[in-house]
């Protein structure tokens, strides 16, 4: 699947806001988790500090200096619970030692919260919060605090052990700061997938208009390439500059060549029709300056063939103009039903001999008599000029149809044409006869064309030509 230069700029720009966002949601995550493990820690120690304070007057108040083990068995064995209480934690005391003493729950001492004997690691570190897993949750983090129970005189009697579930239940305002910050996140998300699609599509819209401009304009059909118009001056705007100019020269340019190309025609054409008419003008030339240097001694017979021969070559000079008049003609008239066949046997009989194959049926082509006996006349006249001299001249014309259109066969038994001269035969000028101006095939292959036809050559060999008309029906 190709993806457009549009779509991957999307895609790209959609991946930046995803990765933008989903590293800011993760280095948020991490901070407020810090924070949380940083609150929850000095939440914990303050704990600790009031517990042991508390711990520490109900002692001193009760016994006063001197104090041991049994002492805390016997002060604390009611005031634990109420304690623990007070300040909402539960609260161990161990032996210097290790051993348990109290617990304000021992039903932590079930779940393995609380050791019966506290392990090195917390007996060997005090007055900081340790973290450990819980046993029964493995997700969730219990927090132990060790601290030293001391008497009046700054001796240790006893270790006071604060556990802390890690789960902390979040002040109503902090769930509505994060959900509002969630919020805020996907409002901010939408709206950058939003822009994002829109700064694609801006990006690519120049290139959209000169696309669509270079395929030029459906509503005419035109295929030309066309200007652009557009505003800003930014890369695009330079491209469509670009753009606008190399349309203009291309415009220049093909007027240009249009315009040299109908100067080199009409040039080739006046060189042809100069050279058709000078072949006349020089044997005139050369029979007046005969006659002019005879003319006192001229008799009445070398008089009328001179003038016989003037008048020949003055037909032949008509000839070429007439052909080339008839070449500039497209179509001799409107286009309108013309009856093929009658056409045909009219042909037939001004060529006697012609075989015509003409099947019953109406066989109506849209075009001009005119113009349809002057291109059977054309192909009729080549086809006896290719018959060697002495030859019978053996013509047929045959007619049939091919599929709602007409096909006109034309052959003889000429000396044929090479196939490497097939396409020019049809080209004005060019003629494989030692007389003529080259411009009769040129003309049939200009009015079928007009009729919305077709002309080639099937077959050609020694034995003969074959030349093909594909005309619609009317």
């Amino acid at each position: 699947m190709r993806l457009t230069l549009r779509a991957r700029i999307f895609i790209a720009m959609f991946m930046l806001v995803v990765l933008g966002f989903g590293a800011t949601g993760v280095v948020s995550f991490l901070h407020f988790k810090a924070e949380e493990v940083e609150y929850r820690r000095e939440r914990l120690k303050r704990k600790e500090q009031a517990v042991e304070a508390h711990v520490a007057h109900e002692l001193q108040r009760a016994i006063g200096k001197d104090i041991d083990e049994g002492d805390l068995m016997r002060v604390l064995n009611e005031e634990l619970c109420s304690i623990s209480q007070i300040h909402q934690i539960d609260v161990a005391l161990y032996t210097m030692g290790g051993e348990l003493l109290l617990s304000s729950n021992m039903a932590l001492l079930d779940q393995g919260v609380l050791p019966p004997r506290l392990p090195e690691l917390v007996h060997s570190r005090r007055n900081q919060v340790l973290s450990i897993s819980d046993p029964n949750n493995l997700e969730s983090e219990m927090l132990l605090y060790t601290a030293e129970i001391d008497d009046e005189m700054g001796l240790p009697i006893a270790l006071m052990v604060v556990p802390y579930n890690g789960k902390l239940d979040r002040p109503f305002e902090d769930m509505a700061f994060y959900r509002a910050l969630a919020w805020l996140h996907l409002v901010l998300f939408v709206a950058a997938t939003y822009f994002a699609y829109l700064l694609s599509r801006s990006i690519t819209q120049g290139l959209e208009v000169v696309g669509n401009a270079m395929k030029g304009n459906p509503e005419d059909g035109s295929s030309n390439p066309r200007p652009v118009a557009w505003r800003s001056k930014d890369e695009i705007g330079q491209l469509v500059e670009s753009y606008n100019r190399m349309v203009h020269q291309t415009e220049e340019n093909a007027k240009m060549l249009a315009n040299a190309e109908k100067e080199q025609a009409w040039r080739e054409m006046a060189q042809q029709v100069a050279h058709e008419i000078k072949n006349p003008l020089t044997p005139m030339r050369l029979m007046t300056q005969l006659h002019a240097s005879r003319a006192g001694q001229l008799t009445a017979e070398e008089v009328k063939g001179f003038a016989e021969a003037m008048l020949a070559q003055i037909d032949a000079m008509a000839a070429v103009a007439g052909d080339f008049s008839e070449l500039a003609k497209i179509s001799s008239g409107v286009l309108r039903p013309v009856d093929l066949g009658q056409v045909l046997r009219r042909i037939q009989l001004a060529y006697p001999g012609l075989d015509l194959a003409l099947p019953a049926g109406e066989w109506m082509v849209k075009g001009t008599e005119d113009s349809l006996l002057r291109v059977f006349n054309n192909l009729l006249n080549n086809a006896l000029d290719a018959v060697e001299p002495g030859m019978p001249p053996a013509l047929s014309v045959s007619v049939r149809d091919d599929e709602g259109s007409v096909l006109v066969s034309v052959r003889d038994n000429g000396t044929g044409i090479e196939p490497s001269r097939w396409e020019a035969i049809f080209e004005p000028h060019f003629t494989t006869k030692s007389t003529g101006s080259g411009l009769g095939l040129a003309m049939v292959k200009s009015i079928v064309e007009g009729m919305g036809g077709r002309i080639w050559i099937e077959a050609s060999s020694a034995q003969g030509t074959e030349i093909i008309l594909w005309v619609p029906r009317a």
